[in-house]
């Protein structure tokens, strides 16, 4: 019980995890493995393929995006305790589309779950989806977007 009460927070602020039972999240928690990278790593590359989504439990990473003309990366925000990255793989789109960097002194810890243990756990993903590309995707891209018009 007490990986649930450190790891639920978290998890509820996760949209697609949201709207999920209870005994579904406590599942999740209960496989959900702690990685640790150092200052200065690179936790997810753009355009790399990737299964796996991760909570900050610890720390700061940096998001960046390499720019197609100039191969230059753009910072685009910092993200911390709590905030998460990599939820499309959960949906199968297994391209990353940003870099994610370690950028605390003291490193990051992470919660990380991969899709096949996610969809092993979730009988009814097609729902999920479907609610969370409606609730949270259009919020996160209208904020790329902006990001980029006003950095």
């Amino acid at each position: 019980m007490v990986r649930w009460q450190e790891i639920g927070l978290h998890a509820i602020s996760v949209p697609i995890f949201k709207n999920l039972p209870e005994d579904t999240l406590c599942k999740i928690s209960d496989v959900l493995e702690e990685c640790y990278y150092q200052k200065g790593d690179y936790i997810i590359r753009q355009g790399a393929r990737g299964d796996t989504f991760f909570i900050i439990s610890k720390g700061q990473v940096r998001v960046t995006i390499r720019q197609p003309d100039t191969q230059e990366e753009k910072f685009i925000r910092t993200l911390g305790k709590g905030d998460f990255f990599g939820e499309k793989a959960l949906q199968g789109d297994d391209l990353r589309t940003a870099n994610i960097i370690c950028d605390s002194p003291e490193g990051v810890t992470c919660l990380v779950i991969d899709r096949d243990t996610f969809n092993q756990l979730i009988s009814n993903l097609d729902e999920i989806r479907n609610r969370y590309n409606d609730e949270g995707v259009s919020e996160r891209k209208k904020y790329v977007q902006l990001r980029m018009l006003y950095p």
